[in-house]
């Protein structure tokens, strides 16, 4: 793929040239034909920033074993349950998501079979990757294909691929899991209204015969007024519900997980992230 791009590139560069001389533009469509409009970033990746540990370590005391003796163990509960779900993004799926976070960077071309290709290279932890982002417009939806290499390990592995309304207020994702293991991984939804900024998106783990099949996270931004954003957790293995509420702005927020804390009560912290009596 690394020669592809290139070679598409050094094309599409003596193509704008000619269509400079000639008063035209690069790779010039024809008219009113214009290329689908990637999905935004929220629509791949989950927001796990109010779960993770702050630069000056103010959160951090949230996962640490005593956190339970200083009174910090409900959000502490919760960052450690939403903290399984974020490393499987920062560590097991780096590469497609950091090819999918490049694709904002760069204009698509035109194929003659009506495909739109995004073309670019990457790098991850200082390894040089390529690209390739297919977008074919099919009615009123868009269908995309990921298509990364790496040189002298893999080459055009489609690591994931998904469908989405042209208006891009709905659609999935399928996230195989890795070159040397080509398997169905990680299946999302979404949707979301770009005009009030609601959202909802769920991961659910589909590796076959996997221990934790079945397992999801959804995350949703709601609009309420107490607690504007919420998780909800589920172990496939355990049949374990865990929900999770909060407000963005103060980070106040609770947690119920009647497994973990023997009773179906909320379980709150205030802005301080500290524990306090929900009534």
């Amino acid at each position: 793929m690394f020669q592809r791009i290139q070679r598409r590139k050094a094309v599409a560069a003596v193509v704008g040239f000619a269509a400079g001389m000639m008063g035209g533009c690069r790779n010039a469509p024809a008219p009113g034909v214009e290329a689908p409009e990637i999905p935004p970033a929220s629509t791949f990746v989950i927001d796990f920033s109010d779960f993770e540990g702050d630069a000056d370590g103010s959160k951090t005391i949230g996962l640490d074993p005593t956190a339970a003796q200083l009174g910090f163990d409900n959000w502490g509960f919760s960052a450690l349950n939403v903290g399984v779900w974020n490393a499987i993004l920062t560590v097991g799926l780096a590469v497609p998501v950091a090819a999918f976070y490049e694709s904002f960077n760069h204009e698509p071309d035109l194929q003659p079979d009506g495909t739109w290709i995004w073309s670019y290279t990457f790098h991850v932890a200082g390894i040089l990757h390529a690209a390739e982002l297919h977008g074919r417009i099919v009615g009123n939806d868009v269908e995309w294909d990921m298509f990364i290499s790496r040189e002298g390990e893999y080459a055009d592995f489609n690591w994931y691929s998904g469908v989405s309304t042209l208006t891009r207020t709905e659609g999935t994702w399928i996230l195989n899991k890795d070159p040397q293991d080509p398997v169905a991984f990680i299946d999302i939804e979404w949707r979301r209204d770009a005009e009030t900024e609601l959202s909802d998106i769920r991961y659910t783990n589909v590796e076959p015969g996997a221990a934790g099949a079945g397992g999801y996270i959804a995350y949703a931004v709601t609009g309420d007024e107490t607690y504007d954003a919420s998780y909800a957790i589920y172990n496939a293995e355990s049949s374990d519900l865990i929900e999770i509420e909060w407000n963005r702005s103060t980070q106040a927020g609770r947690v119920h997980a009647p497994d973990h804390f023997g009773d179906d009560s909320w379980h709150c912290w205030d802005e301080n992230l500290q524990n306090v009596d929900c009534s």
